[in-house]
């Protein structure tokens, strides 16, 4: 799931993110190019600037990309007019995904009624009810996520845009939660166009998805393919990049200089990305790891059913000295989700704490030797924040899940 790098005293990211579908209807086949029959101009804005501003539309393309490149430079890889650009406050994205129907389910439709409800405060161009969720549309409903995330991360670590002044071009100087760059946010139809970004501008043959780090600008990227995704739908999308920008806003905040531990980090990310009603799961099932397909999206049911007897349940004391994430099954998710779910909803401020002071270790280079540092550092804040040791938590979170979780 997660493969880290460490180059000297610099650290660059390559995080593959294995998918787990379940069956899904396929995304509808439209012509490859009908991103480019739309036009660089945005149907919904017009391009007007006030309309722009409303929208939280800071520019459209071209403009700076990452290490010092422009969208010119990537259009000139993928093919001209091929991608929608536009930037917002705190991102840049890069869009081709093709038109989809609306969702057949009544909890996604509902989901995406009120996201374009929402949207058409901002945006009075859209309509009502659109008959299908086209390019353009899907390029402003996947900003407004991502900025959703990038205010709820502030949220819950208690700061705000004013607490990072621009003060140099290196982390933690930077606006961007301490990076000098805005987060970066590639949405492919094809595996074809992600393998070509991802060859020529990262060294990488990717054809699913990637969390990438741009070292020369310091900027956290992700590279999606929908095509490479087999099975996944708009929510199921919408879910697997929640979970994705999640961990690319915990690496960046103040830098990328060394790993958090991965039963909070993918525990957090999952908390948010299972908020999105889908099916789809962004985990990896390991060989020995029995999970019926039409029940591997029951989280609460599946963690309570493990949580009455104590011997299948992960003492957190193992959960604990994980160095990295590469050995985590379904199990290790869920079952780090449902302890994050506990914290949360125990404290939710105590829980931004601790990932503030998490983040806020001095730099030492060290990657291995820092993320056992910070391993550790996160047990003595648990019972310094919870009053939770290993013991304790791993007895009061199966009392909790057992008393909150369903049966079925």
């Amino acid at each position: 799931m997660l493969v880290i790098r460490a180059l000297s005293a610099v650290v660059v990211v390559f995080c593959c993110l294995l998918l787990q579908p379940r069956a899904q209807d396929p995304l509808p086949q439209k012509d490859e190019d009908e991103v480019k029959k739309l036009g660089p101009v945005d149907p919904y804005t017009g391009g007007d600037k006030a309309a722009m501003a409303a929208a939280g539309v800071v520019a459209y393309g071209p403009f700076a990309w990452a290490d010092f490149l422009t969208t010119a430079d990537v259009d000139r890889v993928l093919g001209e007019g091929r991608v929608l650009w536009m930037e917002t406050a705190h991102f840049k994205f890069g869009v081709n995904l093709r038109s989809v129907k609306w969702p057949d389910e009544q909890d996604q439709r509902k989901l995406l009624q009120d996201e374009v409800k929402q949207l058409r405060k901002t945006l009075p161009k859209l309509a009502e009810r659109p008959k299908k969720i086209d390019p353009w549309l899907r390029v402003h409903l996947y900003a407004a996520r991502c900025e959703k995330a990038y205010a709820e991360f502030q949220k819950l670590i208690g700061v705000r845009d004013a607490d990072f002044p621009a003060k140099g071009d290196t982390p933690p100087n930077g606006a961007y939660l301490g990076l000098p760059g805005k987060f970066l946010v590639l949405l492919f139809q094809k595996k074809s166009d992600m393998v070509r970004y991802m060859d020529r501008f990262c060294g990488r043959k990717d054809e699913r998805s990637m969390r990438y780090y741009h070292q020369k600008s310091n900027q956290m990227l992700l590279c999606v393919s929908a095509e490479g995704m087999e099975g996944v739908d708009e929510c199921g999308l919408y879910s697997h990049v929640t979970y994705a920008i999640w961990h690319n806003l915990m690496s960046g905040y103040q830098g990328f200089q060394y790993p958090l531990p991965p039963w909070f980090a993918e525990g957090l990310a999952q908390w948010y990305a299972r908020k999105v009603p889908t099916d789809y799961l962004t985990v990896e099932i390991k060989d020995d790891e029995a999970v019926a397909e039409e029940k591997q999206h029951e989280w609460p049911i599946k963690v309570r059913r493990r949580a009455q007897h104590e011997g299948l349940c992960i003492p957190f004391a193992t959960m604990a000295e994980w160095p990295d994430s590469a050995a985590m099954g379904y199990h290790a998710h869920t079952q780090s989700w449902s302890r994050i779910d506990f914290l949360m909803r125990l404290d939710a401020q105590k829980l931004g704490q601790l990932l503030r002071q998490l983040k806020n270790v001095p730099p030492s280079g060290d990657w291995e030797a820092q993320g056992a540092q910070v391993r550790a550092m996160a047990q003595k804040l648990l019972f310094d924040l919870y009053e939770l040791d290993a013991a304790s938590f791993d007895q009061k979170w199966r009392e909790w899940v057992l008393k909150t979780y369903p049966k079925k």
